[in-house]
């Protein structure tokens, strides 16, 4: 029997040619591990993207509804018509009082209306008013307007200077000297942005 003798320079190429199963493993697991650390960065950059762009949103409607709280509560009625007490009933999470229309809605007939702030059954800011009638004849109808949203309670306070404390509730003759109205959005234990405090009456307080 004659024995096959290799050719000099012969080494074992054929192995070198291509890769073991080892090897194609290794680098599947590899690749595995890139696309899903890709996929989870990406993941997290476009959640960082909505996070912002929604808390922008909030920023912006809580800037809107600052500005027209502050409006009717500055221009809120401190009644003594004829000696009758304001129209004004304070809660802890609700507020009645009775205020104006701002300028622009001068055009309309009769700009004095009652205004209750409290939030609905679908966790929404919503304000409601009625026109102003001494004597009303027939109940109205409030309208209604949405001033922000998500929102799990709102709390009114009102300054008592005689004691020199926030009060949860106010039924006095005459109106507190300043309201607090803090903001707590749905799932949140803290309020959303900075408490807005008023003083009633501040701009007939300035003429």
């Amino acid at each position: 029997m004659t024995a096959v003798v290799a050719p000099p320079g012969y080494t074992n190429r054929t192995r070198q040619h291509g890769f073991t199963l080892l090897e194609v493993l290794v680098a599947l697991v590899v690749l595995g591990l890139l696309v899903t650390g890709l996929t989870q960065g990406l993941r997290l950059g476009v959640s960082a993207w909505h996070q912002q762009a929604r808390s922008l949103a909030l920023h912006g409607d809580l800037d809107a509804t600052d500005r027209t709280l502050r409006g009717l509560v500055a221009r809120m009625d401190a009644g003594g018509v004829s000696g009758q007490p304001p129209v004004f009933n304070g809660a802890f999470h609700s507020l009645t009082f009775k205020s104006s229309l701002p300028e622009a809605a001068s055009g309309l007939a009769g700009r004095d209306v009652v205004v209750t702030l409290a939030v609905g059954p679908r966790h929404r800011l919503e304000l409601l008013w009625i026109p102003y009638y001494r004597n009303p004849t027939k109940p109205i109808e409030p309208a209604r307007a949405l001033l922000i949203d998500e929102v799990e309670r709102v709390e009114f306070s009102y300054w008592d200077d005689a004691k020199a404390t926030w009060q949860r509730e106010w039924a006095g003759q005459t109106l507190p000297k300043l309201v607090r109205i803090r903001i707590v959005p749905v799932g949140a234990t803290g309020p959303r942005g900075p408490d807005i405090v008023v003083h009633p009456m501040r701009d007939r307080w300035r003429l």
